[in-house]
């Protein structure tokens, strides 16, 4: 009878916490399909700024291109070939051919060098032609643009400058910490977004209350709210490609509004020009840094890859809890961005945060002849001139 029991009281405890594991880990809030319709696409991308941005973007991790391999990617509206020499170097050029278009991500790598798959021609990790089988005399041209390649964070990084203009930031020396971090896998998904679209958000002080107060523990929402505290700083001079965002959430009783002690965390998001975010989490549970990178593949259309990190020994429940919260989370601003225009001139009021001063920071990695840079210099002079005849 004890045995019986017993056994009734473990098959009961089991039962407990499978539900508590699904109610917390299984329920994420996820983003809601929705039916791409093109015609509706490009009137809604009408009044968005350019889709590809200047700066340096993540095409794939280090990883997915192995000595030997070449792979296609999409990025910037074209499709491009990357691979990997035996020398460990990487390449990335053009996809087609310059001969006679043949795809070169379906081509080979021998030694150090690209083969076509249609005449065997070969390119060097420069994108220059060394090699035609059956001619002595090789063109000069190269297959496209010339790259800027490098690898940090464990990433394929290629420079994109819309006036073919050198780099004047770069990430080396960045996250040093990662050494000391493992690695617990990464998640990739295409959002119908601009790039902007992030950006704003965190500038975006009011919505936090309200897009982000729940949490993912179904039964937890009848009695807590979440409070976010928010505020970002902007990077200068070397460091203007940067800015730094923190979100202290903590949790308070809904009855009392009283804080719960221990029970909130804080997130540092950095941003590392248009295509990196990098989240740092702390909380009582355990600590995770998350790098998201943003790579425009066409007009709204935007892949984007989450790589986890975490100190060595962090419990590996409390990595999928606040990488469960931190996604529904964002999911939930994913659901408005894929759904919204841009408001060219929003209607702002006091407290919405300093959303046009996040477009100024942004607008430095716009081409200065483009339309949307001269736009916003003309407003940035409005507003500097208004700021000096003491109009408030």
């Amino acid at each position: 009878m004890i045995l019986y029991i017993l056994m009734f009281t473990l098959l009961f405890v089991a039962v407990v916490l499978t539900v508590v594991y699904l109610m917390v880990f299984g329920r994420n809030r996820k983003r809601k399909p929705i039916e791409y319709d093109p015609p509706y696409e490009k009137i809604r991308g009408k009044n968005y700024p350019p889709p590809y941005p200047n700066g340096w973007f993540s095409l794939c991790s280090s990883a997915s291109v192995k000595k030997g391999e070449v792979i296609e990617v999409d990025a910037f509206g074209q499709k491009l070939a990357v691979f990997r020499g035996e020398n460990g170097e990487v390449g990335v050029m053009d996809a087609y051919c310059p001969h006679l278009n043949a795809n070169l991500a379906y081509g080979r790598v021998k030694n150090n060098q690209l083969i076509c798959p249609f005449h065997g021609w070969e390119f060097n990790t420069k994108g220059e032609c060394t090699k035609i089988p059956y001619c002595d005399k090789l063109p000069t041209n190269k297959t496209a643009e010339e790259w800027v390649v490098k690898e940090n964070w464990g990433l394929i990084l290629v420079w994109h400058h819309s006036e073919n203009q050198a780099p004047d930031w770069t990430t080396e020396n960045q996250l040093t910490e990662l050494k000391d971090y493992k690695y617990h896998g990464k998640s990739s998904e295409v959002l119908r977004i601009h790039l902007q679209d992030f950006a704003e958000n965190g500038a975006d002080f009011a919505h936090f209350n309200f897009v982000h107060n729940l949490l993912t523990i179904p039964f937890a929402n009848r009695f807590v709210n979440v409070k976010h505290t928010v505020k970002i700083e902007f990077g200068e001079g070397e460091t203007k490609h940067m800015a730094a965002f923190t979100d202290q959430a903590d949790l308070v009783w809904k009855s009392s509004g009283n804080e719960i002690p221990h029970a909130g965390g804080n997130a540092v998001v950095t941003f590392y020009g248009p295509g990196f975010l990098v989240f740092r989490f702390t909380t009582k549970m355990g600590n995770m840094l998350l790098i998201k990178t943003f790579t425009p593949m066409d007009e709204l259309k935007v892949k984007m890859e989450d790589y986890v990190y975490a100190p060595r020994g962090t419990f590996k429940l409390a990595i999928k809890y606040l990488l469960g919260e931190a996604s529904s989370q964002f999911h939930d601003d994913v659901n408005i961005w894929e759904r919204k225009k841009f408001a060219i001139k929003p209607m702002l009021v006091k407290g919405d945060g300093p959303i046009m001063k996040m477009r100024a920071w942004y607008s430095q990695f716009y081409s200065e002849h483009s339309i949307y840079a001269k736009r916003m210099a003309a407003e940035q002079n409005s507003e500097r001139a208004t700021e000096a005849a003491g109009i408030s």
